[in-house]
């Protein structure tokens, strides 16, 4: 019986039997499991299942520590190519720390940013065999398959159906969404993004001759269902990227100009038919087209955009502040939107508008040289070559492996023009990972690093040091925010059905020790102390009598949130409200003033300023004015038309 390892010590595929590639692949696998993880759980856009993902991270350093360790490459090389990030990656942390006004929001991006970086570290100076870069691909692409099975559920079977989450609590799909696919997503624009990233692999895999003619066939059908998938979106902006990558598919996978000419002709003419199709057999594709031109859903992209420039303009070099987009545009005297925007559906704008050009340059240029560098290699290389002993010619892995590399960079690069990537952790990974094709493909290790008996040692105990300390910085934080945001909800719950005045305060309680458990986690976090300060005031409910005593505790926690956001008008409306609640009517006037002075455009600001001077008899005309203000910024928020209805009665 021939034996499985050969005079050389390797075993067919796995490759070296040593200690080095055994921990190589595990550290393939920890990447395959971050990424699919990620993709499942809703693309880790919720804080609570982003911090499932942590652990993973952490250990992905220490087993690179110890693959460092191990390794027995004389001298010892590593790409120098993911340091030329770092000064970014300082820049973030110096922006949030000293700039940010929402500092508490730009510690999420800063953490993103660190997985980024240590995802492509790893994975360019790791995974080093085509077996492991062909398992790698192999994992990250699996849950395509999940996501595109819901997809198709949710738009012929059930709308309402979301991926699970493994939240602590159950999570139901924003009714703006009901009737478009979601995938494994929250939302269609990921949903979106996620399939455009990775089609244009499936369709090269499918269209040149490298694989074997069954493989190519099943590419093609899986790039087929991707296509169909981005449809059932009912999205336009994927539509646009989807018809320039049909276009220049062709072009890249072909020799013959004719057979690029007819494909990109095929390609263009399938498209149509389709969007045609949709039009003519699908009336909400029709109402959706019709509401994006009117400036809603998709059509809000213009409003955001003119804003982050706005908001670029106001400080060109350093920008506004890591994670303060949403607070820059709460406080416009330009711009008004019923739903609060969290990025401007631009990630190259968001970058600019919270970090500067300095942080759009620190991104940009490095990833430009790699991508210059990539075209080179790829042009270089031949376009095909005839394998011995069989018929034709295939492409070489080199010039394969480049492709798809630049396809998917290309694909990412064009979807941070329209939708939020980078706060959508797993599709930053995909960017990342097809980057780092385009880095192993076209850079040499160049970076030699001692390998002597103590350094290995070094290098071991220094992974174990950065995980810890990368954890617990990052897990506390996020955490808090998980916390937070569970908290927030159910405060939004508990006074929408009016819980806490119907006696039952336990749920109140609750909600009110999940706001300090984020507290204690990240006493920095803005919104834990302002939403600690609503929570107390509803407590006014539970001992009327007692309302000094009340408004006294939550004005301290309002006043806590303006020390470390002295600018968020959310703080100073919260402060308002719990004065008023305490009977000083004069200071809560002036924060409420203040609020309103921070964000004239928000519709919320004039319905707390309505409901405060409704109180007196003498400014009614004043109240009915901005009550009718926030109507007109967002006609169907609640509240707002109940307490226009009492002023009309009164």
């Amino acid at each position: 019986m021939p034996s499985l390892i050969d005079k050389s010590g390797n075993i067919a595929y796995i490759g070296q039997l040593s200690l080095a590639n055994f921990v190589d692949w595990l550290i393939t696998f920890c990447l395959g499991a971050i990424i699919t993880l990620l993709a499942l759980l809703l693309g880790g856009v919720r804080p609570d299942t982003h911090v499932l993902l942590l652990p993973l991270f952490a250990c992905l350093v220490v087993l690179h520590g110890l693959w460092l360790a191990v390794e027995k490459e004389q001298p010892k090389r590593l790409s120098s190519v993911p340091v030329i990030f770092l000064p970014l990656v300082v820049w973030v942390w110096v922006n949030v720390t000293w700039v940010s006004p929402t500092a508490w929001r730009g510690w999420y991006e800063l953490i993103y940013a660190l997985e980024a970086v240590i995802f492509l570290w790893v994975l360019v100076n790791n995974v080093r065999t085509r077996a492991h870069l062909w398992a790698l691909i192999t994992i990250v692409i699996s849950p395509a398959a999940y996501a595109i099975f819901i997809g198709f559920y949710q738009f012929f079977q059930n709308p309402a159906k979301l991926a699970n989450a493994y939240a602590e609590y159950g999570l139901s799909l924003s009714p703006e969404f009901l009737g478009q696919a979601t995938g494994s997503f929250a939302d269609p624009n990921s949903f979106a993004a996620f399939l455009l990233i990775l089609l244009p692999s499936f369709l090269i895999a499918g269209l040149v001759p490298r694989l074997p003619m069954i493989l190519r066939v099943m590419c093609l059908y899986i790039g087929v269902m991707f296509v169909i998938s981005i449809f059932l979106t009912q999205l336009f902006w994927p539509l646009v990227i989807l018809l320039i990558v049909l276009l220049i598919l062709p072009w890249v996978c072909f020799l013959r100009p004719s057979r690029r000419v007819w494909g990109s002709l095929l390609s263009v003419s399938l498209f149509a038919i389709a969007v045609f199709l949709q039009a003519v057999f699908l009336p909400q594709f029709n109402t959706r087209a019709v509401q994006a031109m009117a400036g809603e859903g998709e059509g809000v992209r213009p409003v955001l955009w003119q804003e982050a420039l706005n908001v670029t303009l106001d400080a060109p070099i350093i920008g506004a502040g890591g994670g303060s987009f949403s607070a820059e545009f709460e406080h416009s005297e330009r711009q008004s939107l019923a739903k609060l925007p969290m990025t401007p559906h631009n990630d190259y704008l968001l970058i600019l508008s919270e970090y500067g050009m300095l942080g759009g340059l620190l991104l940009l240029l490095p990833s430009l040289l790699v991508i210059w560098c990539a075209i080179r290699h790829w042009r270089a290389e031949p376009d095909r070559v005839k394998l011995k002993d069989a018929k034709g010619a295939i492409m070489p892995p080199a010039k394969f492996f480049l492709l798809i590399g630049l396809t998917g960079v290309m694909t990412f690069a064009l979807c941070l023009f329209s939708s939020f990537v980078f706060y959508t952790p797993v599709l930053t990974l995909y960017g990342v990972l097809f980057f780092s094709i385009l880095v192993k493909s076209s850079f040499r290790r160049r970076l030699c690093i001692p390998h002597s008996g103590w350094m290995r040692l070094g290098y071991f105990c220094l992974g174990i040091i950065l995980a810890l300390g990368f954890y617990s910085i990052s897990a506390s934080r996020i955490e808090a925010q998980a916390l937070e945001l569970h908290a927030r909800q159910r405060l939004d719950q508990i006074v929408e059905q009016g819980v806490h005045v119907s006696g039952n305060t336990d749920l109140l309680d609750e909600v009110i020790e999940l706001y300090e458990a984020a507290i204690l986690l990240d006493p920095d976090n803005v919104d834990a102390w302002i939403g600690l300060s609503a929570a107390t005031c509803q407590q006014f409910y539970q001992n009327p009598g007692s309302y000094r005593a009340t408004g006294a505790r939550a004005t301290n926690y309002a006043q806590r949130a303006l020390e470390l956001s002295e600018t968020y008008w959310m703080g100073w409306a919260q402060l308002g409200i719990a004065q008023g609640l305490g009977g000083n009517d004069a200071a809560a006037e002036v924060a409420l003033a203040r609020a309103l002075e921070l964000a004239p455009n928000n519709c919320n600001a004039h319905y707390y300023w309505a409901a405060y001077v409704s109180h007196f008899k003498e400014r009614h005309s004043e109240a009915i004015e901005s009550v009718q203000r926030a109507l007109e910024i967002n006609p169907n928020h609640a509240a707002a038309s109940k307490l226009q209805q009492k002023l009309r009665i009164l």
